[in-house]
C-alpha cells in the first residue's frame, strides 16, 4: 500500500501526500444503513500540497438489525488494499484525511469500502463510493490571431499545454494530446466543435481557420485517467 496512506486511531488530519485514520463518536440511525462521505470525487493537485486537493473521508459503522459491526477498507487505484478498520460499532465514525498526489503511483481511482457483519462474522453487505487522484494540466498563452481580421482570411488558434510532472512539483510540457478547439457565435449560448490538433513535443499547438463571423473562440483539453481536463481563455475576435 503507497506510503503517504497511514492507517491508526487518532484525531484526523490533513497532511501533504497522507492520510491519517481517525474515530469519533455518531448517533446510530434508526433505520439500516451503509453512510459512506466522500466529499469531492476528483481531487486536482497543483504541484504541492494545499486546499484544492485536501479533503477528509468519512465512514460510519452500519446500523440495522442483526449488524454487531463493520469493516472499512481503503483500495488503491492497483487493488491493494489498506489501512483497514477491523471492527467499526454501529454509528462509530471513522475517517481518511486526503492530500496531494505526490507521484504518478498515487493516481488514478481511489476506493471505500465498508462491509457489515452479524455476530457470527457473516457478512451482511457491502457498499463502495470513490474518488479519483490527478494531476492539474494547464493551457498558457491561447491566442486567436490576427484580431482585428478581415473576412475570408486565415485566423490561426495556439498556445501550450502543460501538466504537473510525474514527481507532483513543477509543471512540464504535455506533448502529443489532442486539443479540441471550439467557437460560440456572438449573440449565441452554445459552442460549436471546429476541429482539433495536438501537442508539439515543448506543448505547443496551432490551428488555422477561414475567418467568417464575429466571436469567441476556444481551446480545450479532456483530460486523461491521470491528469485533468483544462479549457483555455476565451479570446473573441472581430471579423470585419
Amino acid at each position: 500500500m503507497h506510503s503517504r496512506f497511514i492507517s491508526g486511531v487518532a484525531a484526523l488530519a490533513v497532511a501533504g501526500g497522507v492520510l491519517v485514520g481517525g474515530v469519533a463518536t455518531a448517533g446510530a440511525a434508526a433505520a439500516p444503513q451503509f453512510h459512506i462521505e466522500v466529499p469531492r470525487h476528483l481531487s486536482v493537485s497543483k504541484g504541492e500540497y494545499g486546499k484544492s486537493c485536501a479533503m477528509d473521508v468519512w465512514v460510519w459503522g452500519t446500523d440495522g438489525p442483526g449488524v454487531a459491526y463493520s469493516q472499512a477498507y481503503l483500495i488503491s487505484p492497483e487493488g491493494e488494499t489498506g489501512p483497514v478498520y477491523k471492527r467499526v460499532l454501529p454509528g462509530a465514525q471513522v475517517g481518511w484525511g486526503v492530500g496531494c498526489a505526490s507521484t504518478t503511483s498515487d493516481l488514478g481511482k481511489w476506493r471505500v469500502r465498508v462491509v457489515a457483519y452479524d455476530r457470527n462474522k457473516k457478512a451482511l453487505g457491502s457498499r463502495e463510493d470513490y474518488w479519483y487522484e490527478k494531476f492539474d494540466t494547464a493551457v498558457q498563452g491561447f491566442n486567436a490571431a490576427p484580431e482585428p481580421i478581415r473576412k475570408g482570411r486565415a485566423l490561426t488558434l495556439s498556445g501550450r499545454l502543460i501538466r504537473v510532472n510525474n514527481l507532483g512539483a513543477g509543471y512540464t510540457s504535455y506533448s502529443g494530446k489532442t486539443m479540441r478547439v471550439y467557437f460560440r457565435l456572438k449573440g449565441a449560448k452554445t459552442w460549436t466543435y471546429m476541429g482539433s490538433t495536438k501537442t508539439a513535443r515543448d506543448g505547443r499547438f496551432r490551428k488555422a481557420f477561414t475567418a467568417k463571423r464575429d466571436g469567441t473562440w476556444r481551446a480545450y483539453f479532456p483530460g486523461t485517467s491521470n491528469f485533468d481536463r483544462q479549457k483555455s481563455r476565451d479570446d473573441y475576435i472581430d471579423v470585419r
